[in-house]
């Protein structure tokens, strides 16, 4: 018998891609239920993973089923009731992103989990990947200078642009969800990961596409109405201490060559080209001219090197480490509530036209 017992609550795309199939790779753990409100996908996801148990909603899940960690991989406008209800049974929790529709709730939430002793982790799990934690590695000793700025750009054509999926993607587009939550989140948590809390935000935004027809999957060519809320984000963030960052994100992006990351300093630059999830090595630039040094060239890991990935369900292993050390977590929900409050901010600077002062932090 596996030491962990995981419960997923949300069968669709990505946990049949990222969690499902990686819960046993990732750490001493088994799956032993599967959550979908679609009772039919439950019930492939059990079949197809051997998992025990399906159930229709999380209370029933919680009623029936003796698990230690629930991953809630559900629609995002789903997150805050099925994390309350997780977090009240007193049980650990992973939450895809972002966790709640605004920094109270989330704030409800960390304050639960708290309170009931369980340790919660928010993902993307960009602060666990390899490529960044060697960056980080090389601007500590100093080898790209004074890092002042990064450029993040997190984008794709759209949740129904080539993605096969089996659920129908309309809801990407709705209030609550879109581009901002899905894509931007990742760009806001890469470059506080680098440059830590931001101090002060700005924002541009449009809608490019008000009308999209889905290209693959089980709702190839249905038709979408995409006006309701913005699908192109550019988003400046200022950290204080001569930091600034950049993210450009969205779903309106068919094809990029752009890098998806680049550090700026005052000797260099690390730029980030290859796919993260292999696990690449950035490449860095330096120009220090009174060594006679400047050029592109790979550098070496160090005597610490960081640990490489193996699935988005790294996550879990994360929070697994927590519970048997007692630790924080590294993708600590305090990290995800500054990146929602980023997003929470936005519409106001879009009505306003003016910048944001930031509360929070991490």
């Amino acid at each position: 018998m596996a030491k962990w017992k995981i419960a997923v609550i949300g069968c669709g795309f990505f946990s049949n891609v990222q969690y499902l199939p990686n819960i046993t790779k990732e750490a001493d753990a088994e799956c032993v239920a599967a959550v979908d409100i679609i009772e039919e996908r439950a019930i492939e996801a059990c079949e197809k993973y051997n998992i025990e148990n399906h159930y229709k909603n999380v209370y029933e899940l919680i009623e029936n089923c003796d698990f230690d960690i629930a991953i809630d991989a559900a629609s995002i406008q789903a997150h805050h009731e099925i994390n309350m209800a997780i977090l009240k049974a007193g049980k650990h929790l992973i939450s895809q992103k972002p966790a709640a529709p605004s920094v109270e709730m989330l704030t409800e939430q960390i304050e639960l989990a708290k309170k009931m002793n369980v340790k919660f982790v928010c993902v993307p799990i960009h602060p666990m990947r390899y490529d960044i934690n060697i960056a980080k590695n090389i601007m500590s000793k100093g080898a790209i200078g004074n890092a002042y700025y990064a450029r993040c750009n997190m984008s794709h054509g759209g949740p129904e642009y080539f993605q096969y999926r089996d659920a129908d993607p309309s809801w990407f587009f709705e209030p609550g969800a879109g581009a901002l939550v899905d894509m931007g989140v990742h760009g806001l948590q890469i470059v506080t990961s680098i440059f830590g809390p931001a101090k002060k935000i700005n924002c541009m935004a449009k809608v490019t596409t008000p009308e999209r027809t889905v290209r693959s999957g089980a709702y190839d060519g249905k038709g979408l109405k995409t006006d309701k809320i913005p699908d192109q984000y550019v988003i400046t963030l200022d950290f204080g201490d001569g930091k600034m960052a950049l993210v450009d994100t969205g779903f309106s992006q068919k094809a990029s060559k752009a890098p998806s990351l680049e550090i700026f300093g005052d000797k260099g630059t690390i730029s980030f080209t290859e796919p993260y999830m292999e696990n690449p090595i950035p490449d860095v630039y330096i120009d220090i001219p009174e060594q006679d040094v400047r050029g592109w060239m790979k550098p070496m890991t160090g005597a610490e090197v960081p640990e490489k990935m193996i699935s988005q369900c790294c996550c879990l292993k994360d929070i697994i480490r927590a519970i048997e050390n007692d630790t924080e977590p590294v993708l600590n929900a305090e990290h995800a509530r500054h990146i929602l409050e980023i997003m929470c901010k936005i519409p106001e600077i879009l009505e306003t036209e003016k910048p944001a002062v930031l509360e929070t932090t991490f």
